[in-house]
């Protein structure tokens, strides 16, 4: 059975007429708005807590994994920027070098 404003109405008006007005008043404002099943109970709170610190936990474990996958995805790019840069260095110092060793070279047979 669902309590509905009519009948909280009765009620309070029954208990006015057995004890004061004033009574009446106090005794309706500490019962709840809504039935007793929809109360929240220190189990229910409890509960409560304990699904969100899972959820919390589960919660932090996923983030940790994927920044990790980022972290690597970083240093898995890094490093082959670094090595495609490295090699296309060592390319230029070489031809480089193979360019001033031919001026070298050239000048020589010029004096």
């Amino acid at each position: 059975m669902s309590i509905t404003e009519a009948s909280r109405f009765q009620l309070r008006t029954a208990i006015g007429q057995i004890l004061s007005e004033e009574a009446a008043d106090t005794l309706m404002e500490l019962l709840p708005p809504v039935g007793w099943a929809d109360v929240a109970t220190k189990t229910d709170l409890q509960h409560l807590r304990e699904e969100l610190k899972a959820d919390i936990l589960n919660l932090r474990n996923e983030f940790k994994a994927d920044i990790h996958a980022l972290q690597l995805s970083f240093e898995t790019t890094l490093e082959k920027r670094l090595h495609e840069q490295t090699k296309w260095f060592i390319t230029t110092m070489i031809a480089m070098n193979a360019v001033t060793v031919a001026v070298a070279v050239a000048l020589s047979k010029l004096i």
